[in-house]
């Protein structure tokens, strides 16, 4: 016999009429623990009280901001998930300057951007749970401040030891910002919003990798190596000022009155305790997380790591290319990266919307795998045609193919890291924040570990045999896990309703 389903994630259009707003009224038995003046605010707040989360009736809850509050929120960690990123692969395109001015090697070079992807991985473990407990604004301000100093320190930084203090510095710093998108989303948006909202950050820190190595190509050419780094402090004040007009989105509906947070003042409603440094590694428990975050790792490290970082070290003795010539191959990067975006946040909310309907209103969160796929598809395809072409390309002519295939890899890395993304956060909603940092350890760090032995992979398999590889941990690491969560969850949600 099946079981009667809830309908309490069932996504309606806001209404408009009174005659709609009493029907919606007495329709709302889903939601017997709501009074009728609760119910009523919702109504004329939101259109409906059919939402995921439900909001309290304080207009000062996140959930209750108007529009253009919200938006102007995840945009400020968008455009800073965005910097991180930039920052640490817009050094892709000075690696030739920096190894000559430090005489060092390319492969030295390239650790000032691994040492950075390390961090963003390891320090939000500090800052993340520091932010939950005392408020995200004045850690995000001081982040800000602080990457900024030490982006201008870089510029003038006159040995390899004190350009390698100021990006780890740096990173320090900025990491207040790289794993907190999850958790502002979370703070800000429904359920039925998260695929698209969560694609604004997730698009900016993956876009962020080309784009870096796309504007500092350029910088480097024409106003030379410290103009970079002038250019991230400048990008650093511009956050600095966007979260000094923020405002604070942690909230506690169970104590609203409680959670009024000062600069550095601990809020009775999340008191500090030294578990939460730990807390995030509990995700490890939840079985869709932990596959999730290994697709996302393997994918965002071989669909974007190593064609961010490698190209230089590829294309530029194969092709003898200039630093801004260099630049303009990462235009293939940003192209699909936007192409990615275009086909995941938007597309997963509308294929979720459309899998609650034809489960007459009830929302299984495995649902959304099913616009992965597609990423995964592309990113293999985009593997083989970049290492295809790429070998079988003339030293000293320059062609167009291997970037196609960079193209359709981006693409497929934004579909993949989006939509794996949101579903681990729908597994565990009220902790967005810990999977959101979980998530981003493991991807950074193994995006961290790539640049040590990509070039080891490279000169004993060729470019044609790396692709191969890299294609098949692709296939094994992400998109079978992806597919036994999948499967998993289709099969527990039939034993429910038999």
């Amino acid at each position: 016999m099946v079981k009667a389903r809830s309908t309490q994630f069932d996504i309606e259009k806001p209404v408009h009429s009174r005659d709609e707003a009493k029907s919606n009224l007495s329709d709302s038995s889903h939601s017997p623990e709501l009074t009728p003046e609760h119910q009523q605010y919702l109504i004329s707040r939101h259109g409906t009280v059919k939402l995921d989360p439900i909001p309290s009736q304080d207009p000062n809850d996140p959930l209750n901001w108007p529009q253009w509050q919200k938006n102007y929120e995840i945009l400020n960690i968008t455009f800073s998930t965005f910097s991180s990123t930039f920052m640490a692969s817009g050094m892709n395109s000075a690696f030739e300057p920096l190894a000559k001015q430090y005489n060092s090697t390319l492969t030295d070079a390239s650790y000032f951007t691994s040492v950075q992807i390390a961090i963003f991985g390891i320090f939000p473990f500090l800052w993340v749970p520091l932010m939950n407990t005392w408020g995200r604004k004045p850690f995000l301000v001081m982040g800000a401040l602080g990457c900024c100093a030490c982006n201008i320190g870089g510029g003038f930084a006159k040995t390899y030891g004190q350009q390698m203090a100021t990006r780890a510095l740096s990173a320090f710093f900025i990491a207040t910002a790289t794993s907190a998108g999850s958790s502002v989303v979370g703070d800000l948006a429904f359920a039925h919003e998260r695929g698209r909202k969560n694609g604004w950050w997730s698009v900016g820190f993956v876009a962020g990798t080309p784009m870096g190595s796309f504007i500092t190509g350029f910088i480097q050419y024409h106003a030379g190596t410290k103009w970079i780094f002038f250019t991230y402090a400048i990008m650093n004040f511009c956050q600095c000022l966007g979260w000094v007009f923020s405002r604070e989105t942690i909230y506690s509906r169970n104590s609203p009155d409680d959670v009024k947070f000062r600069m550095f003042r601990v809020s009775k409603a999340r008191p500090f305790a030294w578990s939460i440094f730990v807390r995030p590694f509990h995700q490890a428990l939840n079985g869709n997380i932990l596959l999730a975050v290994l697709a996302a790792s393997i994918t965002f490290c071989y669909a974007n790591i190593v064609l961010s970082v490698e190209m230089p070290q590829v294309m530029i003795p194969l092709f003898h290319l200039n630093p801004q010539q260099m630049s303009l191959q990462y235009i293939s990067m940003i192209i699909g990266s936007a192409i990615g975006e275009i086909l995941a946040g938007p597309l997963s909310d509308w294929w979720m919307a459309q899998s609650v309907k034809r489960r007459l209103g009830h929302r299984v969160v495995v649902d959304r795998l099913w616009v992965s796929y597609n990423g995964y598809i592309l990113v293999i395809v985009g593997l083989i045609v970049w290492g295809v072409c790429l070998a079988q390309a003339t030293p000293g002519h320059w062609t167009i193919k291997p970037l196609v295939g960079i193209a359709i890899a981006a693409t497929g890395n934004n579909i993949v890291a989006t939509v794996v993304t949101t579903f681990a956060i729908d597994c565990n909603p009220r902790q967005a924040g810990d999977v959101g940092i979980f998530l981003n350890f493991w991807r950074s760090l193994y995006g961290f570990i790539g640049p040590f032995y990509f070039p080891k992979m490279f000169e004993n398999l060729g470019i044609g045999g790396s692709a191969g590889l890299m294609c098949g941990l692709v296939v094994l690491f992400a998109w079978a896990p992806t597919c036994i969560a999948h499967g998993l969850g289709i099969y527990r949600e039939k034993r429910q309703v038999m």
